[in-house]
């Protein structure tokens, strides 16, 4: 059994301390914890901005970048922890980082942010979605109606949610996508007509709750667990479809 996850271990995985086993063990630990999740993904934002430091130093000091500077500064006091860390903090706040993160690459908030674009993994989860309609229509492409969770999570690493007991799996399929191997499930989901759920492995930590990205054709409800991303693509109404999302993310904590 492994020890358990303190404040300490926390923050040596912001600061890229840990090794590559404590590190998954962090991982597993955030992905069960969404509260701690949250704040280590605030402090982690906070260290790559701090980071840019080094790069490009600018006048005009941002006070969104002011703040973070002394609030990680201080978490890092706490601990004993970072001291580079917080010596580059106290530069930052005297030189101004925070203006040339806006301008440069927009760290500040920008009219975008009220409809962030999704992540890479949704374009797969939408091309998936194509395929798996295409396939319904064809004769000599038989859908595959069994599937094993626990075989695909055994040969992926990939982790289903359970499925409503009303809904019915008609194809299941292993696909590629970017980072490696996804899952695409094609489900009769009641009133919610026909709809695919996506499942696939991303190279970075980070935790999603279920967001809604519309396309021309159909709608995907995303979210991320750690590292492991989901879709719920359909074409009915938005509501339900983010209620169906919400549950299936949830069974998966």
């Amino acid at each position: 059994m492994s020890d358990p996850i303190t404040e300490a271990d926390l923050l040596a995985y912001v600061d890229d301390q840990l090794d590559p086993a404590r590190r998954i063990e962090v991982e597993e630990h955030l992905a069960h914890a969404p509260e701690a999740a949250a704040r280590v993904m605030a402090d982690l934002k906070d260290r790559d901005a701090l980071r840019l430091l080094h790069a490009a130093p600018l006048a005009r000091p941002s006070e969104s970048m002011m703040r973070s500077a002394v609030r990680l500064e201080r978490a890092l006091a706490r601990q004993e922890l970072g001291l580079k860390l917080r010596r580059i903090a106290a530069v930052a706040a005297l030189i101004g980082f925070g203006w040339f993160a806006h301008g440069q690459v927009g760290l500040g908030v920008t009219d975008s942010e009220a409809s962030p674009k999704p992540p890479a993994f949704v374009e797969d989860a939408l091309h998936s979605h194509e395929t798996g309609l295409l396939r319904a229509r064809m004769v000599s492409q038989p859908e595959i109606e069994a599937y094993d969770p626990a075989e695909i999570l055994a040969e992926t690493g990939i982790r289903l949610p359970p499925l409503p007991k009303d809904w019915q799996v008609r194809d299941a399929q292993i696909f590629p996508s970017r980072y490696g191997h996804s899952i695409e499930i094609a489900i009769d989901a009641g009133d919610l007509g026909r709809v695919s759920l996506f499942a696939a492995q991303t190279p970075a930590f980070n935790v999603i709750a279920p967001t809604s990205a519309r396309f021309e054709k159909a709608t995907a409800v995303y979210w991320q667990t750690g590292q492991l991303a989901y879709a719920l693509t359909g074409t009915g109404s938005d509501r339900p479809l983010e209620r169906a999302a919400l549950r299936l993310s949830r069974a998966l904590q």
